[in-house]
């Protein structure tokens, strides 16, 4: 087969993206919309994408970018994506030398990628590269529609009577500082959250853009628990939409000062009640493979681990400590 046509996305292209996106991940929602949406970062992030081309088919997409939660200035995570019947011909390596090329410029020391381990090809090639293990994290499927409740039966109420308020975002827009309230617990709720790298600060406005400008922004689906002594929120459990059948588990997190007293749970099981109503099929959730206390209450719950994703990392060279 010939050589690929490698060059850079561009507008036309979304999508042939999200494309080469559903064959290579079918079981997942990839869309235009989920795309041009995930393209809307913030200034500081670089971040660039190359297309295969053969035939006049778009075969494959290569991409780096950074991460504005784990922002540093030379650190970038790389994808090269190949339709799955055209893969072990080239392509794939044509990407990814195309990618590194354009990131020279922005001399990184560090590239994150990452793979699931139902995809062996993948994992060899990431491996061949200099890539190593970092970080692995389970994704986990319930059922709703199969969901029984009575095991469940009076965990909300308990919570309630123990004097916490479980409201939804939706029912709190009245409360005109109800972003701010859950951004302040998000601040809170994210140090705990396992991942590859260290943690930036992310501002308000970017946690506005983020969450309640998404077209995948749920209101009924953000659910928090409050102390009405304080006014504060101390917990959360949150649910997107996508445009598949599913919805997608964002952040479940309890302030520390309020743990162990059953929030996260009764929030998990208010999000599973309005899936039914909603008449979802399933939720989808995230859990780093070590985080024992969020796949416990998963695992109760009935969420089924599927093939584990693995954060990959190259090391380019050594970060250089900032001056104190």
């Amino acid at each position: 087969m010939n050589n690929p046509n490698i060059r850079p996305f561009e507008e036309p292209d979304y999508p042939a993206v999200a494309e080469v996106y559903r064959a290579a991940w079918p079981d997942q929602a990839h869309s235009e919309a989920s795309l041009r949406e995930h393209d809307h970062h913030a200034p500081e992030v670089k971040w660039g994408r190359f297309i295969a081309e053969q035939g006049g088919e778009v075969v494959g997409v290569g991409e780096y970018t950074q991460f504005e939660g784990m922002y540093h200035p030379q650190k970038f995570g790389v994808w090269v994506t190949v339709k799955p019947a055209l893969r072990s011909q080239g392509i794939g390596n044509a990407l990814y030398r195309q990618v590194m090329e354009a990131l020279k410029p922005h001399h990184p020391i560090s590239i994150l990628s990452s793979t699931r381990e139902d995809q062996p090809q993948a994992m060899a090639w990431l491996e061949k590269m200099g890539f190593v293990e970092k970080m692995k994290y389970w994704e986990s499927r319930l059922d709703v529609r199969n969901f029984d409740f009575a095991p469940w039966a009076g965990k909300i109420e308990a919570v309630e009577a123990a004097g916490f308020q479980l409201k939804s975002l939706k029912e709190l827009e009245a409360d005109p500082l109800h972003r701010q309230k859950l951004y302040d617990l998000w601040l809170e709720a994210r140090l705990d959250v396992p991942r590859p790298d260290a943690l930036s600060e992310v501002g308000f406005e970017e946690y506005r853009k983020w969450v309640f400008e998404s077209k995948f922004y749920l209101p009924e689906g953000q659910f928090v628990a409050l102390d009405p002594s304080t006014g504060q929120y101390v917990a959360m459990s949150t649910l997107w939409k996508t445009d598949g059948d599913y919805l997608q588990t964002g952040l479940t997190g309890t302030r520390r000062a309020y743990r162990r007293q059953g929030l996260a749970l009764a929030l998990k099981l208010k999000g599973i009640q309005l899936a039914q109503t909603m008449g979802i099929r399933e939720i989808r959730t995230g859990n780093e493979s070590n985080n024992r206390a969020m796949l416990s209450i998963n695992e109760a719950l009935g969420f089924v681990k599927q093939p584990i994703w693995i954060d990959y990392l190259l090391t380019l060279r050594e970060e250089t400590p900032s001056p104190s």
